[in-house]
């Protein structure tokens, strides 16, 4: 498909503000086709570009959702500028990354270069300040969600804040009802003897990240989808995919997408994936099938999902095998150092990490997550 289909006219920025997005239209965007979809996110990508005059970065992480993000990118850029910009990808080496993701990144790029000889396309690597033992001895695991962590860690610090009332189911809507960012289903955590934060992904992603931007004058693009949680359809419906208003300009081509989207566009185009995510295939629930027949469900054989590997965010939502197990036979150093180690701090009674390793067996034992 020639993404200039999808494209918008460019203009100065006196023209780009944010464009909120009705319930009504947000249900109707998730549910076109994949290639639907694909003719609007070009759209989007190329308002983005045009707007920064091509000072743009895509935020690579080497899994499945960034994969599709920088094809997109460079086949945009490949087609319609007359010479394109370049390519910039940004991959944050947090050290926490599987090693098929590691290799993967600088194999995709090179893909990239093949396939679009006409776009220039630069990789940047960025490290953290912190490693991971440091993050979570300082501020503590993180477990649940990000919303869940992020209120966990409020209320304990500020027992009259609203992140506790949450926790306690007390927060209503207008109408007398209770509010459905209630979560007294994790009030027990308060009680939990260790550490709980959200901030991992902050200090260990966002942070050099936002450094870069400011160094080289670049805006970001991401490849998070409404679909992954609550907040991310929030944001999504508040300021459309391009948010050009706020501290931090940031795109979202894809928020509408969904990981069938992403499996299918995948699968459709023939674009490599890390190998650690195994094969794509179709299941009707009961068998899996190498030919990925339309009315079935597409799914990984591997990891489901390559983010940080010790991260155990939506882990207790996992269904059979899920990444503490697989983890184990698959990279038993990682499991060692992630499960293992641990002691109690005598400054203040808390479970952390030590020199043996993070200690997340005892963490997982408290929230009932396999390992």
């Amino acid at each position: 498909m020639d993404p200039r289909d999808g494209a918008l006219a460019g203009g100065d920025m006196t023209e780009y503000t944010n464009t909120p997005i009705l319930p009504e239209k947000a249900k109707e965007l998730m549910s076109l086709d994949t290639e639907h979809k694909e003719i609007i996110t070009y759209g989007k990508i190329e308002e983005w570009f045009t707007a920064w005059g091509g000072k743009v970065y895509v935020s690579f992480s080497g899994g499945k959702d960034s994969t599709v993000l920088a094809y997109l990118a460079a086949n945009w850029l490949s087609h319609f500028r007359t010479p394109p910009w370049p390519l910039n990808l940004v991959f944050v080496n947090t050290g926490l990354e599987y090693p098929e993701i590691q290799k993967f990144v600088n194999e995709y790029t090179n893909w990239l270069r093949k396939k679009f000889p006409r776009v220039t396309i630069n990789l940047t690597r960025l490290r953290p300040k912190m490693n991971i033992r440091q993050v979570v001895r300082k501020y503590g695991y993180s477990i649940i969600g990000k919303d869940v962590a992020h209120r966990i860690e409020t209320a304990r610090r500020s027992p009259n804040s609203r992140s506790m009332k949450l926790l306690r189911g007390e927060v209503l809507r207008t109408d007398g009802g209770k509010s459905i960012y209630n979560c007294e289903k994790w009030e027990y955590l308060l009680s939990a003897p260790f550490l709980i934060s959200d901030k991992c992904c902050g200090i260990m992603k966002k942070t050099p990240s936002k450094s870069y931007e400011h160094r080289a004058d670049v805006k970001p693009m991401t490849a998070t989808m409404a679909e992954e949680s609550l907040l991310r359809m929030q944001k999504w419906r508040e300021t459309g995919c391009n948010a050009f208003e706020g501290r931090r300009p940031l795109s979202k081509p894809m928020s509408f997408w969904t990981e069938q989207d992403v499996l299918r566009f995948i699968v459709d185009r023939e674009l490599p994936i890390a190998s650690v995510y195994g094969d794509i295939v179709a299941s009707d629930g009961e068998n899996d099938y190498a030919e990925t027949l339309i009315d079935c469900k597409l799914h990984c054989t591997g990891c489901q999902r390559t983010g940080c590997m010790f991260c155990a965010f939506g882990a207790h939502l996992e269904k059979g095998e899920n990444r503490f197990e697989r983890m184990k036979h698959t990279h038993p150093k990682h499991y060692e150092f992630c499960v293992g180690g641990g002691a109690y701090d005598p400054a203040d009674g808390m479970w952390k990490p030590n020199e043996k390793g993070l200690g997340y067996g005892r963490v997982l034992d408290y929230i009932g997550v396999r390992y």
